[in-house]
């Protein structure tokens, strides 16, 4: 069952958000903030399995950089 929610952001906040749709070429504000939430639950799922960083790779240098995302370093500090 769909349920309505509303937001109220602030002016930076908004300016964020609409960064992230263009970037990621979304349809709709409400579709970027869909994914970033379904990003947000993998990303969870992970730290409940015990990994708590995200390493991404550059396919044409190989090069590799680790990300911490600090919501994720604090769900791995309370499973803990």
């Amino acid at each position: 069952m769909a349920q309505r929610v509303v937001f109220t952001f602030d002016d930076g906040s908004l300016a964020s958000l609409k960064q992230v749709k263009d970037r990621g070429e979304f349809s709709s504000l409400g579709s970027a903030v869909r994914e970033s939430v379904q990003l947000s639950e993998a990303l969870q799922d992970q730290v409940a399995g015990g990994f708590t960083e995200v390493v991404v790779r550059n396919p044409q240098t190989k090069q590799e950089k680790t990300i911490i995302i600090p919501s994720l370093q604090k769900v791995a500090k309370r499973g803990a």
